[in-house]
């Protein structure tokens, strides 16, 4: 028998929980833990990035979706 998986965990950025593919969600690092960002908050900080000359936040195909319990 096989599942599927998620986290889900508020979004480092605006606070408001969202599930995840922990493998692929996009994330920041703070003080070396990794902390998820939604998709809401990489589409309203990529557009500031891009304007200081920074490469935009990539989101992975199936970032917020279930994984497959064996990539666990």
């Amino acid at each position: 028998m096989s599942g599927y998986v998620f986290l889900m965990s508020p979004c480092f950025g605006c606070k408001v929980p969202f599930s995840y593919n922990p493998n692929r969600v996009p994330s920041i690092r703070i003080d070396g833990e990794r902390q998820p960002v939604c998709q809401n908050c990489v589409d309203r900080v990529n557009p500031r990035r891009e304007a200081n000359g920074l490469e935009p936040i990539v989101v992975e195909e199936g970032a917020y979706e279930a994984m497959p319990e064996e990539e666990l």
